[in-house]
């Protein structure tokens, strides 16, 4: 992880603008944790480093946190019970995304939710806009949040919104500010998410328009991540597959390309070199060796399984045994 911060202080006020970059799930989950409270699952398709970068604005309470992201990759987010409120959308999306089956669109937003697992797939590269706001902000607005994650939102407010977020982190980054100063941002960019936040705050079903279920593609998908993850199903080819999900081929490779942008054999091969990785991490060097590993998964030709693994992950088995 590298991470560079720009410092403008004050005699009361002290305005910290990071530059974060990340580039494994490692580093991700922690740094997410750390400045959301939120528990991710990343799972990259693409191959190399995840090449994440966010910039992030603390505004006594209020959290900026704009992302910029190239790899094909899947969230699996959980918002841990702390009281934080945490709401985002996609600014642009050049392949666009996917939630529980869904198209994304610039009308989508999402509030991260306790209890409650947001699960969606960036196609390629992303901007997103995420902001954070601390418990004692919230309850003093009395906000209580109902529904379900994703929600439909005007464009025009969503535009808005960013707009407000781009002029508090350019203005919050570029100068000492005053007490007066930051409580007009704070105020500005409260008043634009409160707006934002709608079909959450007001507990009528009339006026929500929520996304909260999901599409007979993703139900494709979820059964497919339970089949795969029995030890019996790491070399099921993919005619096996329909078989068991009851589902025709053509319905299998549809749903995978409406879910998360792959065939099902690149699905199941890279969850076979995740799970791998992982073993290869979790394995004794003494007791373990990586053909034993590897056979285990259904893999042969470990020169080829090599050059996949490095391909994928930047090293090769061996030296993620060793290391």
């Amino acid at each position: 992880m590298r991470l560079s911060a720009a410092v403008s202080a004050n005699q009361s006020i002290r305005m910290i603008r990071q530059r974060i970059f990340l580039n494994t799930s490692d580093e991700i989950s922690e740094f997410l944790f750390d400045a959301t409270g939120m528990i991710p699952g990343y799972t990259q398709y693409s191959a190399g480093a995840a090449d994440l970068e966010y910039d992030m604005v603390d505004l006594d309470g209020i959290t900026l946190l704009w992302a910029r992201g190239t790899s094909h990759c899947r969230w699996l987010d959980q918002m841990s019970d702390d009281g934080r409120v945490h709401f985002g959308f996609i600014v642009s999306a050049g392949r666009g995304a996917v939630s529980l089956g869904h198209e994304l669109t610039p009308e989508d937003a999402m509030l991260f939710l306790p209890g409650q697992e947001m699960d969606y797939v960036f196609l390629g590269p992303v901007v997103t806009l995420e902001i954070g706001v601390s418990r004692e902000i919230a309850d003093q607005l009395g906000w209580q949040m109902f529904g379900a994650p994703l929600s439909k939102r005007p464009l025009p407010l969503l535009q808005q919104l960013e707009r407000v977020c781009r002029h508090a982190t350019r203005t919050a980054s570029s100068h000492p500010l005053s007490d007066a100063q930051l409580a007009e941002l704070k105020a500005a960019v409260l008043d634009a998410l409160e707006v934002a936040l709608t079909p959450w705050l007001e507990e009528d079903p009339t006026i929500a328009q929520f996304v909260d279920s999901g599409s007979p593609a993703y139900r494709v998908l979820q059964d497919l991540d339970d089949l795969l993850m029995h030890p019996d199903a790491v070399d099921v080819d993919v005619g096996d597959m329909a078989h068991r999900l009851g589902v025709s081929r053509r319905t299998l490779f549809y749903a995978l390309r409406k879910s998360a942008g792959l065939t099902p054999r690149r699905y199941q091969e890279l969850l076979l070199l995740r799970r791998l990785r992982q073993n290869l991490r979790d394995a004794n060097v003494g007791n373990n060796t990586v053909t034993q590993l590897a056979s285990e998964l259904g893999f042969g030709d470990l020169g080829r399984l090599s050059g996949k693994y490095h391909k994928q992950f930047g090293e090769y088995p061996h030296e993620t045994l060793r290391n």
